[in-house]
């Protein structure tokens, strides 16, 4: 069996200076900064469509917040953009609209290509469920210095290279 880098590429091959080099991973601050452009589009998109449910409705009808439809509304919204925002655009462009504004993409983490539709998903709920649970616990809890870990199989790198053709 021979031996293989992060990305799946045997030793020998990186040895050769001919070859392209690898992806480099992004840095923490751009992870969060993209994170949070993402995190902000869902949550502003699903208020828009909050507000306009709630505009939408007749001047005589007093809207109780307890309204299972306007909370649906904002759920399914918020959900619905994040989905196709991590899963669609980044299976088409390789980014997010949050990666691309601050110049990182994903890439599969076996050899650097391109991610497949079931490791973006399982990265969405993923990233969901940590974004929701560990995240405010750890910070709550005074945070960690760890760097946030790949999972599904994918790899947050920054673009350089992208536009010669490399990795």
């Amino acid at each position: 069996m021979e031996s293989k880098d992060l990305f799946g590429v045997p030793w020998e091959q990186r040895l050769n200076r001919n070859a392209p080099p690898a992806p480099v991973p992004a840095s923490t601050g751009r992870r969060y900064g993209a994170a949070v452009i993402d995190g902000t589009l869902a949550i502003v998109c699903a208020g828009i469509s909050g507000l306009h449910h709630v505009l939408g409705l007749p001047a005589s009808k007093v809207l109780p917040l307890t309204d299972g439809t306007l909370w649906l509304r904002i759920f399914s919204v918020g959900i619905g953009v994040s989905l196709i925002n991590h899963v669609l655009l980044v299976l088409l462009f390789r980014c997010s609209l949050g990666k691309l504004l601050v110049g990182t993409r994903v890439v599969r983490l076996s050899d650097g290509g391109r991610p497949r539709p079931w490791q973006l998903f399982g990265r969405w709920i993923g990233g969901i469920a940590y974004g929701l649970t560990i995240l405010p616990i750890g910070f709550i809890l005074g945070g960690s210095d760890a760097p946030p870990l790949d999972f599904a199989g994918v790899r947050i790198v920054t673009t350089v290279g992208t536009r010669t053709g490399q990795a």
